[in-house]
């Protein structure tokens, strides 16, 4: 009887193990990388990420490495690369996928794998050449942005792809490039750059939010050298002018919230306010 009940667990265990290995696929996060309309969060399968990460992570870095470098396009400094329906339709998925992807990896703060596929180098870095010119183009207009190579990691270009975002013309900025860097460069808005900074933001702050898995015990040594949060130290120390940017931005934005128009910094917590 022992016997059979083994049998039946080893059984039992190699069935899961099949359809882990059966559903070690990206199909539906390669539909939403080439989606032509809004994705929903429904339609990106949390099993197909938990089963690549659990037997074929090579899966989930040519994922991450085509969504990175969709990031990195869509977010290059003119705003080119957001303009026109399509492709803000394209940046906008981009930043809801990973903020459907980042918590599904980070999920096991003991998975080394997922910690080497965010945070090893690699010989060159996955984004580069995107921000050249083409051969023959004509000359762009010298971009506000730092001129050092990009970092070269998959996590390192990813915060600063999300970083990106929150300052592209026509995106999350009404303003024009040479203003983008700007202390006012948040206080004007429209309901579409209110929506594309909040995704952005959202994403950002998914990525890096791998701390909020740790139990108290591991959260306790996580801020030595052996346990960092990468991603929010790539995040606070993102090269000018982009870090200074995102602090004067939303210190902007926290200090200037007045719904009720008295010209009173925090007049919310006086008097009523259904939006705050």
């Amino acid at each position: 009887a022992r016997v059979a009940a083994r049998r039946e667990e080893v059984a039992a265990s190699m069935k899961t193990i099949e359809g882990m290995v059966e559903d070690a696929h990206t199909r539906s996060w390669d539909a939403g990388l080439g989606a032509s309309s809004a994705l929903s969060g429904g339609s990106l399968s949390a099993r197909e990420i938990r089963c690549c990460r659990a037997c074929n992570q090579g899966r989930l870095a040519a994922l991450l490495g085509r969504l990175v470098r969709l990031l990195w396009r869509r977010s290059e400094p003119s705003g080119e690369g957001s303009r026109g329906g399509a492709a803000r339709v394209s940046l906008m998925n981009g930043l809801r996928m990973v903020a459907r992807l980042m918590p599904l990896l980070l999920e096991d703060p003991a998975d080394a794998g997922i910690r080497h596929l965010l945070w090893t180098d690699l010989a060159a870095s996955p984004v580069e050449g995107i921000d050249q010119p083409p051969a023959g183009a004509a000359a762009a207009a010298p971009s506000a942005l730092p001129a050092e190579a990009p970092p070269l990691n998959l996590g390192g270009c990813l915060v600063l792809a999300l970083v990106r975002s929150l300052f592209v013309p026509g995106f999350t900025l009404l303003a024009c490039e040479e203003q983008r860097f700007s202390p006012a460069a948040w206080d004007a808005s429209s309901a579409a750059t209110d929506e594309a900074r909040e995704a952005a933001m959202r994403a950002l702050l998914v990525s890096c939010s791998a701390s909020l898995f740790l139990s108290p015990q591991q959260l306790a040594g996580a801020g030595s050298a052996a346990a960092p949060n990468r991603a929010l130290l790539a995040a606070v120390n993102a090269p000018p002018p982009l870090g200074k940017a995102l602090f004067r931005a939303l210190l902007s934005v926290i200090f200037s919230y007045d719904p009720v128009g008295y010209g009173i910094p925090y007049a919310h917590s006086l008097l009523p306010d259904s939006h705050r």
